[in-house]
């Protein structure tokens, strides 16, 4: 019980801090990269998974935040696995993620 609230509040404390740092980009890159490191610091300093749409919202390896086309190129590729390829166009690192079809129950 008190491992799930602390979790809880990590991940709560690691999203504000990803919101800083999306708004204070524009203006002032380093402090924006410094708070993405904070976040994943505290995630990792509580041993805490961070989902997938927070992950996503950062370059792993400069530790940019994507915010608007500067920042990161999509690609949408559809070749024997369809997948979204994200670059950062700081570093140039890359992520694939792959694209999966959701079943759906007709009559359930």
């Amino acid at each position: 019980m008190k491992n799930e609230k602390l979790k809880r509040k990590v991940l709560r404390l690691v999203e504000k801090a990803l919101d800083f740092a999306e708004k204070t980009y524009p203006t002032n890159p380093a402090r924006a990269i410094e708070a993405v490191k904070l976040a994943v610091r505290m995630a990792q300093k509580k041993r805490t998974r961070l989902p997938p749409q927070l992950r996503r919202k950062f370059c792993r390896k400069c530790f940019t935040p994507f915010v608007g086309p500067s920042t990161f190129s999509v690609r949408v590729r559809q070749e024997a696995s369809p997948h979204v390829v994200v670059r950062c166009r700081v570093c140039g690192n890359f992520r694939r993620y792959r694209i999966v079809k959701r079943r759906v129950e007709l009559f359930a």
